[in-house]
Formats: structure tokens, C-alpha cells, sequence
């Protein structure tokens, strides 16, 4: 087991830094003789913790994940509007179709094929670099159209290919492009993980586009250029399910949807896969590892981010000269919920 993770990814905790407490939840008050009188609810674990050295691609998603950021569902609740609400309280402007099945991947439900759920663009609003993550299913035959898991007003979808089983994350920004994986579902009993990341400003060594099949990645575009990040400052709405028309409905299950203002990175990503189980209750994070012994994630926990620190050095004969190589750790604390 490794000393600490959230949802899943393994955290890297710089020697020394560590520091898991106990904490009473109460307070201390006079009472009305003037005595002191403790009122004690409980306890609760506080997990503090400095990172090693972090890459700007690597601190800005470490602090998007420990922060709880984006938007969730589960498709589980007991009601329509709790089932269709995001993790912000976001209903859907128009839904059509069945909203709730007993297929599902993780939980009680997911959304049955034919549904369609129509948000406000708030829900994308101001993103430039996020990820979106999901595990759906579709039918082993081709139903021969392009049928869309979801889209944000032609800035962004994810896509099973006309006349072929491929799955297609497909930008568009003065111009199109498609990052494909070919060969993608095998019947809806099978649910599969995918996962579309942005990141608006690479740099070296990093993919401004990638899409992630079952936590590896499948295709990727390195330059920005190239991958025409979209501009969603234009979107209007978001749609899950379908288009927002009558055609390309998707005709698979999909379940646990999670769109995050963050770029996952290919740890983070291949870590969703390995949980085992649902995403944690957005900002709520699941907390597990050494500092938590026997407990797989199941503890929920707030994090905050307290301090970000660039590392910079002194270079030149006197080394009088500083530069920084964009280096950074996190100062961390996770609260028990």
C-alpha cells in the first residue's frame, strides 16, 4: 500500500513532512456559574503534508484532485432531479428518455440508452484546460449513425464513429480534429472507461490532447496547434446522451460522469481505472494508504491546498543568477469530513 493516496493516485509525499493528527471536534465555552463547559461532538483525522518537487502539468492536477474541483455524477439517486443534478446542484434544462436503469457500472443506476440530458453552458463555462472522465457501454452492432456520448455545442465530443466501432474525441476550433480508438465497444454488458483530456499550454514533453481507453492512452496530439484546443467561451450548452436533435443517440449505458478544470495527468487517470469503485462526492476525496491503515478507500476527507512554493536555483560562476525549471511543491491538508 503506498503512504497516502486520494481517489486512488498515489501522492508524492516529501521525507519528513507527513503528519497525521487526531483532532477533537467540540468547543470550549463558560457556563453560566462560570464554569467551563466542553462540548464534544467527536474526533477527526487531519493529514498534513508537504509533495516532492512537482512539474507545472503535475502540481496544477494534484491541486484540482486534492481540491475536489469539477463536476460529477452518479446517475444514483432516489428522484429525478437528484439523479440528474450535478455535484453543483445543476439540473438539466430538457431530459427525454429513461434516466435511471438497473445496468450500471458502479451504484444502484446509470443513464439507459436513448437518454438525453441538455445542460447550461455553466457547466463548461471558462474551462481551458479540464478532463472528462466516464464509463459507458454500446451495443456490439453498429446502429450506423455518429452517435454522441456527449457534446458541448461542436467545441468538443466524444463520439462513436459512423459505420465503424470507434470511439472519436473530436475538437473543433477553427478547424476539426479527432483523436480515435478503434475497435472500442464489444456489447453493453461491458462498460469501458474513457477519458478526453485538454491542457491549453504543454510543455515540453507533454500531450495538449489525449484520449484515454481503460486508463491508457489511446491517441494523443502533442501540440496545441495541431490539436486545436477549443474555445468554449462560444458553447451555449452541454448535452449528454446525444446532440440535442432526434438523431445520434447514444445507444449504450453511461455511468459515473466526471468533468474536472483540471488536465489529468497518466497517473491520475490510470489511477480512476484501478479504484475499483465510484468517484468520491465531489469536493469530497477519498483518503487511503499507510496513514490510514486497513481502510480502501472509504474515508472522505476536504483537502486544501495551503502553500505552492517554486523551486529556484542559483546558476553562473557565482551563482548570483537565479532561474527556475518551473518546479513546485505543495503544502497539503486534508480535513476528515
Amino acid at each position: 500500500m503506498a503512504v497516502l493516496r486520494i481517489n486512488g493516485h498515489t501522492v508524492p509525499v516529501e521525507l519528513g513532512t507527513l503528519r497525521v493528527e487526531t483532532v477533537e471536534v467540540g468547543a470550549t465555552n463558560k457556563a453560566y456559574d462560570g464554569s467551563t463547559l466542553n462540548l464534544r461532538y467527536g474526533f477527526k483525522r487531519r493529514i498534513s503534508f508537504t509533495t516532492t518537487p512537482l512539474s507545472e502539468m503535475e502540481a496544477f492536477a494534484l491541486e484540482g484532485l486534492v481540491q475536489g474541483q469539477g463536476e460529477y455524477w452518479s446517475f444514483d439517486g432516489n428522484s429525478t432531479l437528484e439523479y440528474l443534478y450535478s455535484s453543483r446542484g445543476v439540473g438539466p434544462t430538457t431530459s427525454t428518455g429513461n434516466a435511471q436503469t438497473s445496468t450500471n457500472k458502479f451504484g444502484g443506476y446509470s443513464l439507459d440508452p436513448g437518454t438525453v440530458l441538455i445542460y447550461p453552458k455553466s457547466i463548461v463555462t471558462g474551462l481551458k484546460d479540464f478532463t472528462v472522465n466516464a464509463w459507458i457501454s454500446d451495443a456490439l452492432s453498429n446502429p450506423g449513425t455518429e452517435d454522441r456520448v456527449l457534446l458541448a455545442t461542436n467545441n468538443f465530443s466524444l463520439t462513436r464513429s459512423s459505420g465503424a466501432s470507434d470511439l472519436k474525441f473530436e475538437t473543433t476550433n477553427s478547424g476539426t480534429h479527432t483523436l480515435t480508438k478503434s475497435s472500442a465497444w464489444d456489447g453493453h454488458s461491458n462498460f469501458k472507461m474513457i477519458t478526453a483530456v485538454i491542457r491549453s499550454n504543454p510543455e515540453t514533453g507533454e500531450n495538449a490532447k489525449e484520449l484515454y481507453y481503460n486508463g491508457s492512452s489511446a491517441a494523443s496530439e502533442s501540440s496545441a496547434s495541431t490539436a486545436k484546443i477549443p474555445d468554449l467561451s462560444g458553447t451555449t450548452e452541454f448535452t449528454i446522451g446525444n446532440d440535442g436533435g432526434s438523431a445520434q443517440i447514444w445507444t449504450g449505458f453511461i455511468d459515473e460522469l466526471l468533468i474536472v478544470p483540471y488536465a489529468a495527468t497518466s497517473d491520475i487517470v490510470s489511477a480512476w481505472y484501478a479504484m475499483g469503485k465510484a468517484m468520491s462526492p465531489l469536493p469530497k476525496v477519498y483518503v487511503d494508504g499507510d496513514v490510514i491503515p486497513d481502510d480502501a478507500l472509504t474515508s472522505l476527507f476536504f483537502g486544501y491546498v495551503k502553500d505552492s512554493t517554486y523551486l529556484m536555483y542559483g546558476r553562473g560562476a557565482s551563482r548570483t543568477t537565479v532561474s527556475s525549471n518551473n518546479k513546485r511543491k505543495l503544502s497539503i491538508t486534508l480535513e476528515e469530513a
